[in-house]
């Protein structure tokens, strides 16, 4: 009785509170049309087409309720094989809302055929050369839809992954949609890439690199450095106490990418165990950091 009370109230699935707000809100206003179609006479509903226009809207909340409640366990178990938080999502749960809402869409236009007897094929040939002059309008519109599909269930690139695309600054996927993939550039702007784009341009995924790399660069005055070895082994000792865990120091490279008469810039290459832009800020900022310190200490 216990375990059949969790599954209709849906305490045994990984649900974000707003999903199951949300399909509550729905079951509701289902239960509301059904109640006004039982109990309201139909002389009431005298407005034209009032009637199948409730049956619409019932007909379709019906089937975004049964899509949501298949959505909900498919998704509950993804998340429970990942352990993935019930308000994370990845590109899987972004793919199966995009399935929800699709499948409702193409839902509401079926019952609208059905319910106010129009004919499919006397519509499609009254429409065809609107429809041919819309798809080559919204060609584009249509690819990123479509790509968008494709991405939102492959596992190439993932929302979190650290990627790069094409030449365009590099970042963290943040989220997937029907029109484009939302990343977050190191500088910390939000960059709306299109999904054709995407699809045409190579996409390097650093999340997916083994071993992951970081590097930074950095400058030290010539007058202020003693010796490069020493200086290195410096570097390396503290970032081995600053991020036991994250880095590989053992396998890090400290490089001289350019001299001057009055600096010297150095180049490091650090592995890491996982990529992460987030990481790789706090390195850059520890490094540089380091460097100032080092600096000072030996004036």
């Amino acid at each position: 009785m216990k375990s059949l009370f969790q599954i209709l109230t849906l305490q045994s699935t990984a649900i974000s509170a707003h999903r199951k707000q949300q399909l509550i809100f729905t079951i509701l206003m289902l239960g509301a049309l059904l109640s006004v179609q039982m109990f309201t006479p139909r002389s009431v509903l005298i407005a034209p087409y009032a009637i199948k226009i409730l049956e619409v809207t019932t007909y379709t909340l019906f089937i975004n309720i049964t899509i949501s409640i298949f959505r909900i366990f498919v998704v509950s178990g993804h998340r429970r094989r990942r352990n993935i938080s019930n308000d994370e999502h990845d590109n899987f749960t972004v793919g199966m809302n995009a399935i929800v809402n699709a499948t409702t869409v193409l839902a509401t236009i079926t019952f609208i055929f059905v319910v106010f007897d129009i004919e499919f094929r006397a519509f499609l040939s009254s429409i065809a050369l609107v429809a041919v002059a819309l798809t080559i309008i919204f060609q584009d519109f249509i690819k990123n839809f479509l790509f968008g599909f494709a991405i939102m269930f492959t596992a190439d690139y993932e929302i979190g992954n650290y990627i790069q695309v094409g030449s365009m600054p590099k970042g963290v996927i943040l989220n997937i949609t029907f029109s484009n993939v939302q990343l977050k550039t190191e500088s910390g702007d939000v960059l709306y890439i299109p999904n054709t784009v995407m699809r045409d341009n190579e996409v390097v995924n650093f999340s997916k690199l083994k071993p992951k790399r970081i590097n930074v660069e950095f400058a030290l005055l010539r007058t202020q450095l003693v010796s490069v070895n020493v200086f290195e082994k410096a570097l390396f000792s503290y970032l081995q106490k600053t991020y036991p865990a994250a880095l590989e120091v053992e396998k890090c490279r400290l490089y001289v990418k350019e001299t001057n008469k009055d600096e010297v810039l150095f180049t490091l290459e650090a592995f890491t165990k996982k990529a992460s832009l987030k990481l790789k800020e706090q390195i850059n900022h520890s490094v540089q950091k380091f460097s100032v310190e080092y600096t000072e200490a030996k004036s």
